[in-house]
């Protein structure tokens, strides 16, 4: 189980990126697309996809030990498996919509990224400092150029 890519929709513009890399510049208004790719066999399953951002708190040597604040998420999305006798490829996508106000308090910077099958609680690796959300615009290089006499 991995995630495959991460996609910010940009205000209806797409920009995406591969499992590792990082997303930059995500802003409240936009929303994270989190596609993941998984085989599958077995008989017929119904289950949910969820994708959450937040944070981890913990430790991850020899084991993880911690837990995850989700600070925004996808919510369950149905899902369905078809009867396989052997493996299948299945490509899943949730979206997470960025909100200035998320479940618990937060500022901006480096978050990371988890999704799961809810039902069956298959979990994908955990992508850390993955998604930069930006809480408000920024300026950078903000000097006086010039001034003169008029």
């Amino acid at each position: 189980n991995i995630i495959n890519q991460a996609e910010v929709i940009v205000r209806g513009m797409a920009i995406e990126v591969p499992a590792g890399q990082k997303l930059y510049s995500v802003m409240p208004g936009d929303t994270v697309r989190v596609k993941a790719a998984v085989d599958y066999r077995g008989p017929a399953l119904d289950d949910y996809f969820y994708a959450a951002i937040g944070e981890w708190h913990g430790i991850t040597w020899p084991t993880d030990i911690g837990f995850f604040d989700e600070h925004w998420d996808s919510g369950l999305i149905p899902v369905h498996f078809d009867l396989n006798y052997d493996w299948a490829p299945y490509i899943l996508e949730a979206d997470i919509d960025i909100t200035k106000i998320a479940k618990l308090p937060w500022t901006p910077g480096w978050f990371d990224l988890y999704a799961k099958l809810n039902g069956v609680k298959e979990y994908t690796p955990r992508l850390d400092n993955i998604i930069e959300i930006l809480l408000v615009g920024e300026f950078q290089d903000f000097g006086i150029t010039g001034y003169e006499k008029i």
